[in-house]
């Protein structure tokens, strides 16, 4: 979960948790949120369907997503990468 918050703060400009959402977070705007989704791309080496990217409005929604792409892609358990 590290380098997810981490990669999100990046985007973002300012400190992230998993409770940081599009609603508590002035900065993330629907730029910085296409931003942070190609980020999420290259870092995971994932590819986010439409819905994905339009549910995609928390932290939180945004670990779940990975974590069930990357269990997926790989058959492995990386969730300590997120």
């Amino acid at each position: 979960m590290e380098k997810l918050l981490k990669l999100a703060e990046e985007i973002l400009k300012e400190p992230v948790t998993i409770e940081t959402s599009q609603t508590n977070c002035e900065k993330w705007d629907s730029l910085r949120h296409i931003n942070l989704i190609v980020s999420l791309e290259e870092a995971y080496n994932v590819s986010f369907e439409p819905e994905e990217i339009a549910e995609m409005k928390s932290m939180a929604v945004i670990q779940k997503i990975i974590h069930a792409k990357t269990m997926i892609d790989n058959n492995n358990d990386i969730f300590s990468e997120i």
